[in-house]
């Protein structure tokens, strides 16, 4: 009676085993290896961007008669300046977009990637041309982070 077996409550330990400041060396190698993934990631959106740019229409107008007229709610070249790349809070996540507005708000840019009228896509295939790249890139970033540590 009154009898409690110690051993089967409680685990038993000699102590542990540490290297002073491994959790704290792993924490910084971690940062230091997500920082350059994430400067790699960065650096892939920005070529994105600069791809996406130079496929972009222009818009020039359109020829009638021999005349040039130019729809009066859009800006030549908006389209184009409008594309950017925007990071999450984190820099993990870029959303890249073309954002130009006509005069009366319409965005455009859908009708230019996507319709088969105008049919002259300029974000998708700038993101397509540049993906292997870009992972390549971050792969390395974070092995030469590893190697280099701290």
């Amino acid at each position: 009676m009154g009898y409690h077996n110690h051993y089967k409550d409680r685990s038993f330990t000699r102590g542990d085993i540490r290297s002073g400041k491994t959790d704290e060396v792993l924490k910084e190698l971690g940062q230091h290896v997500l920082e350059a993934a994430k400067a790699a990631l960065k650096q892939g959106a920005e070529e994105i961007v600069a791809d996406a740019k130079s496929r972009c229409p222009v818009y020039k107008g359109h020829q009638h008669n021999g005349r040039t007229y130019m729809a009066a709610n859009v800006k030549p070249g908006a389209l184009r300046d409008s594309i950017k790349a925007e990071p999450n809070k984190a820099g993990t996540v870029y959303k890249i977009s073309a954002d130009a507005k006509s005069d009366d708000g319409f965005l455009y840019g859908q009708i230019v990637e996507f319709s088969p009228r105008v049919n002259r896509p300029f974000l998708y295939p700038a993101l397509e041309a540049k993906r292997d790249m870009i992972k390549t890139n971050i792969e390395t970033a974070i092995k030469q982070a590893i190697r280099r540590g701290r």
